[in-house]
């Protein structure tokens, strides 16, 4: 269900729109493959990290600005770029403002850029590694005649590290998403991170189309305190050839019995902080501090509050699913939420039938939006959703999950 809150209200300012029929040209020049190649291994020359790619590499990898650098010869007249974030990235922020970028490249160099079309995005996993993609045809209207020219790109996160990859050139599709590929599989960096227990994965659709995803983990520190990440990163594109990004992180510390330590949420919308808000416990008071749409934010929550969160929604869940007389029961839980940091956002989950042995279908309500759920018996979180905004039919998907809690 929280997955969910941030990507419904950005779907009330999106609009998604898309091209017609292509000429043959097009088509062809898309086609153009190069030879299969045999994966290598490349590591930066300070040894951080490594992984397998085809391709071969262009020059060494070091670390500048707080990032390496990796040029790939994939056998294409343009060489394969991607940039490796030791820190992590917002990946739906990335790929608005390196295509962008791109923009302002092309119009210094060869002329203003009069008509660009996203061709296509997707979202999704591979294995346990979130990505976002997109691709985009762009024409510059040069002194000389016009050119057309096209960019695959790519953002995914593994860990705390980010990855980003692009190819300015048609065609090499095939070859292009080898690369990345095995970036998310082979890639090994040298980090402390704590130790993950559960991992679950999920996609927006809008249309058929893949806007965004969505990451749950849980993290287990030396203490046995849990670290209860969620992220989202979407997508929206617009109707004037560009696209919106919206990036939330809502971190939630646990006690071993589940009770909230303190949380965090962060909300970027097109590469600004919306929000920035913490939930810390004073003396026995719930208090919020930080800002909302640059506005500070002191609060407290109203007395005696307490806190849930999506573990303890998904643990009762499963339970209240464990019983014989399941269907026809209603579940609710207070969930402190960025969109009223004030006070506490009640959730509702009538369970409406049983779907087989593993899952119910559900209705959810939360924060003035409803959702129809397939409740997960094990998990007790949603295997899938649709929701509706306004004239807007939106679908969440879950591609992936591992461990348990």
């Amino acid at each position: 269900m929280f997955k969910a809150t941030a990507f419904a209200l950005s779907l009330l300012t999106g609009v998604s729109a898309y091209g017609a029929d292509e000429p043959k040209w097009l088509t062809d020049a898309r086609a153009r493959e190069g030879k299969i190649l045999k994966p290598t291994e490349i590591r930066s020359k300070d040894g951080w990290f490594k992984a397998r790619v085809p391709g071969k590499l262009v020059g060494i990898i070091e670390k500048v600005e707080g990032s390496y650098t990796v040029e790939l010869d994939i056998g294409a007249d343009v060489n394969v770029a991607c940039e490796v974030y030791p820190e992590g990235i917002n990946l739906a922020n990335a790929l608005r403002v390196t295509f962008g970028n791109l923009i302002k490249s092309s119009e210094k160099s060869q002329g203003k850029v009069d008509l660009r079309v996203l061709e296509a995005s997707d979202a999704g996993a591979h294995g346990a590694v979130p990505y976002l993609s997109l691709t985009w045809l762009y024409r510059v209207a040069a002194a000389d005649g016009a050119r057309v020219g096209a960019l695959k790109q790519f953002a995914m996160e593994k860990g705390p590290a980010g990855v980003y990859c692009a190819h300015n050139e048609f065609g090499y599709t095939k070859s292009f998403a080898a690369v990345t590929r095995a970036f998310a599989e082979s890639l090994e960096a040298v980090t402390t991170g704590l130790a993950t227990y559960y991992t679950e994965i999920s996609t927006f659709s809008m249309a058929g189309q893949e806007v965004g995803v969505a990451v749950a983990t849980l993290e287990r520190d030396s203490e046995g305190d849990t670290r209860a990440r969620q992220m989202t990163a979407m997508l929206i594109a617009t109707t004037d050839g560009a696209v919106q990004s919206q990036d939330s992180e809502r971190i939630d510390w646990l006690r071993p019995d589940g009770s909230l330590i303190n949380s965090s949420n962060t909300d970027v919308s097109n590469g600004e902080v919306e929000n920035s808000l913490s939930l810390q416990r004073d003396e026995g008071t719930w208090i919020v501090d930080g800002e909302v749409q640059g506005k500070a934010v002191k609060a407290q929550l109203p007395k005696d509050s307490q806190p849930g969160t999506w573990v303890i929604q998904a643990q009762q869940l499963r339970a209240l699913l464990a019983e014989p007389d399941a269907v026809g029961r209603e579940h609710s839980i207070g969930i402190w939420l960025a969109a009223n940091p004030d006070k506490l956002t009640v959730e509702k989950t009538k369970i409406l039938a049983r779907l087989g042995d593993n899952q119910f279908s559900a209705r959810g309500e939360f924060g003035g939006i409803g959702a129809d759920l397939k409740l997960d018996k094990a998990s007790g979180t949603p295997s899938g959703a649709e929701i509706k905004v306004g004239p807007i039919d939106a679908r969440l998907e879950r591609i992936y999950v591992n461990g348990s809690f």
